[in-house]
């Protein structure tokens, strides 16, 4: 074998063994934010619990004025919550930053005329991502303890990121729709569960 023969192959045993290393972290970060959290995950039927606030993630609306199924899931359940007396205040946390998207707004709009209060229902127009949600429920809401509402497989980080601020949570699980996009989601919450475990050790 020529020098450049070997060469490449100490490039391709490195880069496999990074591979193999990345694959291992990433893998066993999902392992610990899932089993760090999923004792403290439940359906609605399971859920007995009493805290201050219900936060409710945001996750898309259709023509600045409807929901997406996996919001609409959401706030049902939700709403279920707080008829049951959960908790006596709901945060609505969604992304606000052009005037023709107005997540909070939708939201906040669903509830309301489904029966809920306008006045127990407070916004988060810069809840742009899970993480920065969780810290500005704590710090800007003064939020301490929470059930946290969004589907199981994104459930896992978001009470984990919770916790990292101080919030005092359990999470209830979102039903109701079957999506057919669940394989994509999945795998981008997998990604999105190494990158905040990460930030939560660096802040």
């Amino acid at each position: 074998m020529t020098g450049q023969g070997k060469k490449i192959n100490k490039i391709l045993i490195f880069l496999i063994c990074l591979l193999t290393a990345v694959t291992a972290f990433s893998a066993g970060v999902n392992l610990y934010v899932i089993n760090s959290t999923s004792e403290d995950i439940m359906y609605e039927d399971e859920f007995d619990g009493q805290y201050d606030y219900i936060i409710v993630l945001g996750c898309g609306i259709i023509d600045n004025s409807i929901p997406t199924d996996l919001m609409s899931d959401r706030l049902d359940t939700a709403i279920d919550l707080y008829r049951r007396g959960v908790a006596p205040l709901i945060l609505v946390s969604g992304d606000h930053r052009e005037d023709d998207y107005n997540e909070v707004a939708v939201m906040r709009n669903y509830m309301i005329d489904r029966g809920v209060p306008e006045e127990v229902i407070m916004s988060d127009d810069l809840g742009l991502s899970t993480g920065e949600t969780m810290q500005r429920a704590a710090g800007v809401f003064g939020v301490r303890s929470a059930v946290i509402v969004t589907q199981r497989y994104h459930l896992y980080r978001a009470v984990y990121l919770a916790r990292h601020y101080g919030i005092d949570c359990e999470g209830v699980i979102a039903t109701g729709h079957v999506f057919t996009a669940q394989i994509y989601y999945s795998f981008r919450e997998y990604l999105a569960r190494v990158k905040d475990f990460l930030f939560c050790i660096a802040f």
